[in-house]
């Protein structure tokens, strides 16, 4: 159920904040020299500015881990993201667990990408970041050759408007039970996402390990619950994949922002099958 809430959230990022962990969220110029003419450089704090003006404030910012070439020159790739969240806006779950919307920002100012837009769901009760894979809304983008704040609050309040619908989903995954067989065969499809290697095997401990609940309120066995267990598992590391002919590793932790959208939303797509 969507609610007007205000929580009283403090920890909202000031552009210092934003700018140690991403400063090229604040690029003055593109990255890259050979863009096209009609590339228009919006760098990402206009965006934000706007955010803020619809009431999106951000939370969380990262930029990707770039080496310089072998000459010493910086590479041009910037690809970022900035997560922005309304305190007006909340989910209210059953016994406490409450959640917020998320906006997830994605850009570059090298001319190889367009603002991306997606929805993200707060946990609040385990800080976990569930990415909504809907084809429809990960389609919204904004192209540098344009941008206007009114076609961002366009994007925006379609978004908004639309929450209604996410929610529905999360409420079919609160009533959707799993057998025992359906949760062991979501872990181990949900570990395959995670697998670099394709002869990975996993023990029934590993299986039981990524299945397991690290609080009580993630105890049960609806769809809902078992996902959120799986997906901090899965993006948080710590299980073992045992690799043909080799010794057994210690799965570690997604760091990449890129990797971490891409794996939750493909996690999204799993959980959501057995709700069809």
């Amino acid at each position: 159920m969507m609610n007007s809430f205000n929580t009283g959230l403090d920890s909202y990022l000031s552009k210092d904040q934003v700018r140690a962990m991403a400063p090229v969220v604040f690029a003055t110029e593109p990255t890259n020299k050979g863009v096209s003419e009609k590339y228009l450089h919006v760098n990402t704090e206009t965006v934000m500015d706007d955010l803020a003006k619809l009431g999106w404030l951000p939370v969380t910012a990262s930029q990707r881990r770039t080496k310089p070439r072998k000459d010493g020159s910086p590479t041009i790739r910037s690809k970022h993201m900035v997560s922005f969240q309304n305190p007006d806006l909340m989910i209210k779950g059953k016994n406490g667990d409450d959640a917020f919307p998320r906006i997830i920002v994605t850009n570059s100012h090298d001319g190889l990408c367009s603002f991306q837009f997606r929805i993200g769901i707060y946990r609040l009760v385990c800080s976990n970041g569930l990415v909504v894979a809907d084809e429809e809304f990960s389609a919204f983008s904004i192209k540098h050759k344009g941008y206007t704040f009114e076609e961002l609050q366009t994007v925006v309040a379609q978004a908004v408007a639309d929450l209604p619908n996410k929610v529905e989903v999360l409420n079919k995954m609160q009533v959707r039970m799993l057998t025992a067989e359906e949760q062991r065969q979501l872990a181990i499809d949900a570990m395959a996402l995670r697998a670099t290697n394709p002869n990975a095997e996993y023990t029934e401990a590993s299986i039981e390990d990524v299945l397991a609940a690290t609080r009580k309120e993630d105890e049960g066995d609806s769809l809902w619950l078992v996902f959120n267990r799986i997906q901090e598992s899965i993006i948080n590391g710590g299980y073992s994949a045992a690799l043909r002919g080799s010794k057994v590793r210690k799965v570690k932790k997604i760091k990449s922002f890129e990797r971490d959208l891409q794996v939750n939303q493909d996690l999204f797509k799993l959980a959501t099958a057995y709700v069809n």
